[in-house]
């Protein structure tokens, strides 16, 4: 039996970087139609979500959505959040909502981010009854 669910995300600091991967990312949200990819895009050069600097983006993104079904920053289906991701926060969730399960994390980016992301992943595993399984693959 192959994943029951995958979580995909894609975190860059410049806007264009989605260009390339826009037709994917539609592809994806058309034909996942069982609903097992849930996809998150993270833009890091604008400031977090809740401040008042990018309040008025935020404003124009969630308007355009609800009208359009089409994000503004992505130019795509998948909305895209602002700043970093909280790791903790999203693997903590993730634990919850898969307890005792397998969680395969595979990851590919600046070898920056690895020694905290596997980090999370053991400590995790001893502390919840999730086990994290963490993969990379540096650029």
């Amino acid at each position: 039996m192959g994943p029951q669910r995958a979580y995909f995300y894609w975190v860059t600091r410049e806007q264009a970087s989605f260009d390339w991967f826009k037709g994917v990312m539609d592809d994806l949200a058309e034909y996942d139609t069982d609903n097992v990819i849930e996809m998150h895009n993270y833009l890091t050069s604008v400031y977090e979500e809740g401040d008042a600097r990018s309040a008025l983006i935020q404003m124009v993104q969630s308007l355009q959505h609800a009208k359009n079904g089409v994000d503004v920053v992505s130019e795509s289906r998948i909305k895209t959040h602002f700043a970093r991701p909280n790791w903790r926060k999203v693997f903590t969730q993730l634990a919850t909502n898969h307890p005792s399960q397998r969680i395969g994390v595979f990851y590919c980016g600046s070898p920056t981010l690895t020694k905290p992301l596997q980090k999370l992943c053991q400590e995790l595993s001893l502390s919840t009854s999730t086990r994290f399984h963490f993969h990379k693959e540096n650029f």
